[in-house]
């Protein structure tokens, strides 16, 4: 079905703290989808510092399914384990190298032209 889309990427954490949500938006932030998140999962919220090899250092991968309707603005943020989520804008973190930017990544869809964005409602 047209429309119909798959949309992945991954996230991670500083500090050795695990990823406990990924939240996509298809309607530019209005509401927000659970994403799926393929990470191992295990009881403890930290990793130590003899834990060198934890999975929480790692990008978690997400994935979600959902229908579009073109034009859309799809955005994804993340949660971690100390609650901690990311940024909604770069200005307030923006430095001139552009370095450390974690704001809510978006991604604007444009339909090809008016008549196929009709079509596929």
């Amino acid at each position: 079905m047209k429309g119909v889309v798959t949309i992945q990427g991954y996230a991670l954490s500083g500090g050795g703290r695990g990823i406990e949500r990924v939240d996509v938006s298809i309607d530019g932030g209005k509401t927000w989808l659970e994403a799926k998140r393929y990470q191992k999962q295990r009881g403890d919220l930290y990793s130590s510092d003899t834990d060198n090899d934890c999975e929480k250092w790692a990008w978690v991968l997400w994935e979600i399914t959902v229908q579009i309707y073109p034009p859309v603005d799809i955005i994804a943020k993340a949660v971690d384990s100390s609650a901690n989520t990311q940024p909604e804008k770069v200005k307030s973190i923006w430095n001139l190298r552009g370095v450390l930017n974690n704001s809510w990544h978006c991604v604007q869809v444009q339909a090809e032209n008016a008549k196929d964005a009709l079509r596929n409602l």
